[in-house]
């Protein structure tokens, strides 16, 4: 397996880096040391649901007239894992995988890393959520599209109350809280402005307090020139009057408590998905992808999108993206073949063949700022722009953490930065198994 790696190695050198202007990465020919990947048939488990894929995989074909040679399987998150290590085990795994950025350090043993691609190159082609691809040793997955969260809005709601405009600002939310939220006569919340403050019945909980905890300053987790994770959670800076993370989660949680005037949620509700599309929610924060299943579900609803709110006086925007990419498995027969195969699919043309299937944004630099006219695809676009994410040691067991740091908080049962230092422990200690 050395032999053939270092064989790959040297052939990408001679033929990996033709580039166009802005990094664009263009594979013009390779033959891996035993087959073509046009010959070659390379296996893809992903995340990513199978009738979208093959459906992009038929739509590819029809723009270039050009053939995958691919199977894909449709893996869930919760079953991936241990179906890929069973399946390694076994010598039936596949060449690649597509998953989001979250899992990545799961498989940081098992992803053959990049390094033939300059990593000016990588930055300049790629948003710059696709950092987190980059480890000590080498690239750990080729991006191909940003699934952003951003905030969908009621639009009967706001005209209500004589409000025009989606906020862009979380400083606007009390005023909206206080004008779009109604209880009857028992303190019953019978429609909100705003889904913050719980988890069990808030759709993408941990995707939205990241979102917040990300745009008050905090990386959640990061990792050294050594490769060694560390949680973030607790971080502050010499400029942060508070931890951020706490700063983030006094605001969260403010909504759910009823001695303030901001109350616009609690456990009893509906999940914040069903209230938006009951017309109950004035707002609703999910992921771009998530458009069409709102539009289809209920036709009548009168909604906009727009990107997430951000921080007052802010020095940066954020908000939090599920990235996806591609990794080639040291295990793979055929590592050349397979790397040929991703830079196709995460050339220009495959990945706004993508975006014709999957209303997603894409994680290539050049098709964004080339920009579009569809409205509901400019702001998922710039909502990729502004995209953070961070590296989830365990997906499951980080869900019942945020839900543990939440529930605490709102239970009075510890502080908020208690809540938050004990969520940061747990984190670390994930961290390093």
């Amino acid at each position: 397996m050395e032999e053939k790696n270092n064989t790959f190695k040297y052939v990408v050198m001679g033929v990996f880096g033709v580039f166009v202007i802005i990094g664009l990465i263009a594979f013009s020919s390779y033959k891996s040391s035993s087959n073509s990947a046009n010959s070659v048939q390379i296996n893809i488990w992903g995340t990513v649901d199978k009738n979208i894929f093959d459906t992009y995989v038929e739509k590819y074909k029809e723009v270039t007239n050009n053939t995958l040679n691919v199977i894909y399987t449709y893996k869930s998150l919760d079953t991936i894992d241990s179906n890929l290590i069973e399946a390694i085990a076994t010598g039936k795994g596949p060449d690649v995988i597509l998953v989001p950025s979250s899992l990545e350090k799961r498989y940081l043993d098992k992803v053959y890393m990049i390094t033939t691609i300059p990593i000016r190159t990588f930055q300049d082609t790629f948003v710059q959520e696709a950092n987190l691809y980059i480890q000590p040793n080498g690239i750990f997955a080729l991006p191909f599209f940003v699934d952003p969260m951003v905030m969908y809005w009621n639009r009967d709601m706001f005209a209500s109350a004589n409000i025009a405009v989606a906020p862009k600002k979380w400083s606007e939310f009390p005023l909206l809280a206080q004008s779009l939220s109604q209880s009857d006569s028992n303190a019953n919340i019978l429609k909100s402005a705003v889904s913050f403050g719980g988890f069990s019945n808030i759709n993408n909980a941990k995707a939205l307090i990241s979102t917040l905890i990300l745009q008050a300053g905090s990386p959640i987790v990061s990792v050294d020139n050594n490769g060694i994770f560390k949680s973030e959670l607790n971080y502050q800076s010499s400029s942060d009057v508070m931890v951020p993370a706490v700063s983030a989660l006094q605001f969260y949680t403010d909504y759910s408590n009823p001695k303030k005037s901001v109350y616009s949620w609690n456990s009893s509700l509906p999940s914040s998905k069903q209230s938006f599309l009951s017309e109950d929610l004035a707002t609703y924060f999910g992921f771009a992808s998530e458009y069409q299943d709102i539009k289809d579900t209920n036709p009548n609803l009168n909604f906009d999108i727009a990107t997430m709110p951000q921080v007052v006086d802010a020095t940066s925007k954020a908000t939090f993206g599920q990235l996806y990419g591609f990794s080639i498995l040291k295990s793979s027969p055929n590592i050349g073949g397979a790397f040929s195969l991703i830079t196709t699919l995460i050339s220009n043309v495959s990945v706004s063949a993508f975006l014709q299937v999957m209303p997603v944004a894409p994680a290539r630099n050049d098709i964004i700022v080339n920009g579009s006219t569809n409205p509901v695809q400019t702001i998922v676009f710039n909502s990729a722009i502004i995209s953070k994410g961070w590296i989830d040691p365990d997906t499951n067991k980080t869900d019942q953490i945020f839900k543990d740091m939440i529930d605490n908080i709102t239970s009075g049962n510890t502080d908020v930065s208690t809540s938050v230092s004990q969520a940061s422990a747990k984190i670390d200690d994930l961290l390093k198994q």
